[in-house]
């Protein structure tokens, strides 16, 4: 006993190792409670598989009469008359198909019929008025064809509206009741062809074929509901007829569907009544044209005994081209793949127990990683999981070249990376451990000492404290200036400075400390000390003073902290921006009749990263009424209770919306309310700081 758990105990030893243990867990139990969200690879997979190891074709049980270009041009734009669509009917019945399924509609009576020309020829003579009463109606003439022979035709669905009422084939239920029905496709109603044609035919089936949510169709449902009445598919009411089925039976078991059976033929389903298309590539054997039907041209046994469906493949807009793991693929080809998939008995397959054998595949071979990764070494370890790999893509592939099953290994692939991920993850913080210890240590008791609020409130109001106000320099009246810092904490690593280096010269930077609370703070005031002490030794290039600043700070940085700085010298006469960015966020340049600009520049790493970096003075020319807006990345970070960043757009946007004539006070005011009103009171995720000056120009401006 004592060894077991000697030997459990060592499966949760090593960072790697615990690292991986809730990653694989949460796997597994978002695979069987969730397993929708690994959609997008499982019929990535799924269509690998078919476009791999395609279906072939060694018999041709289905024919599709297609109304293609050819038949379009030899007799006329679509629809046709429908004596036409009676005679093209009659030709196919007249070599004795098992059944001929039509994937058409006709809602309407035919306009082009006889009785319809008396209608709207009001000034027939009276001789061509009573020749053209004594011709029967196309519509007539389509209904003796629909009922002479095993024909369905196709219905429509509608999302809402009333059913239209008719025949519809029997449906019997076997081992369930009516609360299956809810895993079926539901619609409101269903678009018919008019009541003369649509009591003659002998079977009448649902056209309505939805695709997965990528927009592919891999699928067709075999049983819909329709205004509370079960309906079969096109494809299903097709070989009902060709089996000469008095009616459809459907297997229903703990609110799932089973299968659907036709006499002795028994279909498996998905639990919501489809049934996977294994697909054939294109073939144009499959294919007959109207035309050549109509004239004759065919072989006298093209349809015997053979499914028949008929289908528009011509119009030249597409509109029935659906996507499909192949290719596109008309919608009547889509059912004739399955109707050839049922006669020759090649099913795809998804069987129920793959919902309990893939989060099992997950799993163990998670299982098999956790412990076996630590034992052998690095070179041993890709490998092991390469082999892993390889055999989830063995398994799947062979599976559904043996089988014609659809067993989902992308996701186990995908749980296997997320083990390797967190068991690399864990091992290098492992060894990272000891050399932040000490560090962590320190800081934590940095933090600590500094939790009461006394002191906290005590920093805040030293830290504002040190920050300029407007007032020291609007005084000057050849600028508009306004400038806010509102802490994440009650202390924060942000800071903004300004100030006259002289009487035409205005020093500006704003700078963002990494790290946040006490430490942020003190380096905060400490980097804004160093750099107002270098500014002010009357050197006024921006490059050398940033220099001279970064070897200052850099000097006493035990805690090997860095700031982001943007910091320039405007010349209030010219307008000449000289400045230098220290990775920092671009400033925004506003110009009336322009959109937001970004300043942006060569620049150089934050300070503290390099020592003796040669940061270097760039030049901006400034408009009379420009304004630039300089901010932290509180701002384009600021983060809503959704997790969504505010971003570099949003900001631009707000700024764009102010009036071109705003002070520097109603910018800043409105881009932080705007950062309010997007993070919607969540809590702040970092300081907020902006700085906003407008240069109005080298005169004063006159007073009205």
């Amino acid at each position: 006993m004592s060894r077991v758990v000697q030997a459990l105990r060592s499966l949760g030893h090593g960072w790697g190792r615990r690292a991986a243990w809730p990653i694989l867990i949460v796997f597994v139990l978002l695979q069987v409670a969730a397993g929708s969200i690994f959609a997008a690879p499982r019929l990535a997979l799924f269509d690998l598989y078919q476009r791999t190891m395609p279906r072939l074709r060694d018999s041709d049980p289905v024919k599709i009469v297609a109304i293609d270009n050819a038949s379009l041009a030899a007799i006329g734009q679509w629809p046709w008359p429908r004596q036409i669509d009676a005679q093209l009917i009659h030709k196919i019945l007249d070599q004795h198909p098992a059944a001929l399924g039509i994937d058409l509609l006709w809602s309407e009576p035919d306009r082009q019929s006889p009785e319809q020309w008396l209608k709207q020829a009001n000034d027939l003579p009276q001789t061509a008025a009573d020749a053209l009463r004594q011709l029967p109606s196309h519509d007539s003439l389509l209904r003796d064809a629909l009922s002479a022979g095993p024909v369905v035709i196709g219905l429509g669905t509608l999302d809402q509206g009333p059913n239209t009422g008719g025949p519809l084939p029997p449906i019997r239920e076997i081992g369930g009741a009516a609360e299956s029905w809810s895993v079926l496709p539901d619609f409101a109603g269903a678009i018919r062809s008019i009541p003369e044609l649509d009591r003659a035919a002998p079977g009448h089936g649902l056209l309505a074929v939805a695709p997965d949510v990528d927009g592919v169709y891999r699928r067709l449902p075999m049983v819909s509901v329709v205004a509370g009445h079960l309906v079969p598919s096109f494809s299903l009411e097709t070989l009902r007829l060709a089996a000469q089925s008095p009616m459809i039976d459907l297997y229903l078991k703990d609110r799932a569907i089973q299968g659907v059976a036709i006499g002795e033929l028994k279909l498996p389903t998905q639990e919501d009544g489809s049934i996977w298309v294994n697909f054939s590539p294109r073939d144009d054997r499959r294919f007959v044209s109207a035309v050549d039907v109509l004239n004759g041209k065919v072989a006298a046994d093209t349809f015997d005994q053979r499914v028949v469906l008929i289908g528009v493949t011509g119009l030249g807009q597409g509109s029935d081209m659906r996507m499909t793991p192949l290719g596109f693929m008309h919608g009547t080809e889509i059912h004739a793949q399955l109707l050839e998939n049922i006669i020759a008995g090649q099913l795809a397959q998804r069987p129920n127990w793959t919902h309990v054998a893939e989060p099992a595949l997950t799993l163990v071979l998670g299982l098999i990683l956790i412990v076996l990764l630590p034992l052998v070494r690095q070179r041993w370890q890709t490998l092991l999981v390469l082999s892993s790999v390889a055999l989830c893509a063995v398994l799947g592939f062979e599976l559904w070249h043996l089988k014609l099953m659809l067993v989902d290994v992308a996701t186990p692939i995908i749980g296997q990376g997320f083990v390797v991920a967190a068991f690399i993850g864990g091992s290098f913080a492992e060894a990272d451990r000891q050399r932040r210890r000490l560090r962590r240590e320190l800081e934590d008791r940095k933090l600590a000492a500094a939790k009461t609020e006394g002191e906290l409130e005590a920093g805040r109001r030293i830290q504002m404290g040190i920050l300029p106000v407007a007032d020291t320099v609007t005084h000057d009246q050849r600028f508009d200036l306004a400038a806010v810092l509102v802490p994440a904490r009650q202390i924060g690593g942000d800071l903004y400075d300004f100030f006259k280096i002289d009487p035409d010269h205005l020093y500006l930077a704003v700078g963002d400390v990494s790290g946040k609370g006490v430490p942020a703070a003190l380096f905060m005031a400490q980097g804004k000390s160093l750099c107002k002490s270098a500014a002010l030794r009357g050197d006024i290039d921006i490059g050398d003073i940033i220099i001279r600043a970064n070897e200052e700070i850099s000097r006493d940085n035990s805690e090997m902290l860095f700031i982001t700085m943007f910091a320039g010298i405007l010349n209030v006469v010219t307008g000449e921006l000289h400045f230098c960015n220290a990775g920092h966020d671009a400033p925004i340049l506003l110009r009336a009749g322009e959109p937001p600009q970004s300043v942006d520049g060569i620049g150089g790493p934050p300070l503290c990263i390099i020592d003796d970096f040669p940061y270097m003075t760039e030049m901006r020319q400034l408009q009379p009424d420009d304004v630039l807006c300089i901010t932290t990345d509180g701002i384009t970070e600021a983060m809503n209770g959704a997790g969504a960043l505010m971003g570099r757009d949003r900001t631009e946007a707000a700024l764009a919306a102010m009036p071109a004539d705003a002070s520097a006070q109603a910018i800043t005011d409105r881009l932080q309310a705007a950062v309010a009103e997007f993070v919607a009171g969540a809590d702040p995720s970092d300081d907020l700081t902006i700085l906003t000056v407008r240069w109005i120009g080298p005169t004063r401006p006159t007073l009205q």
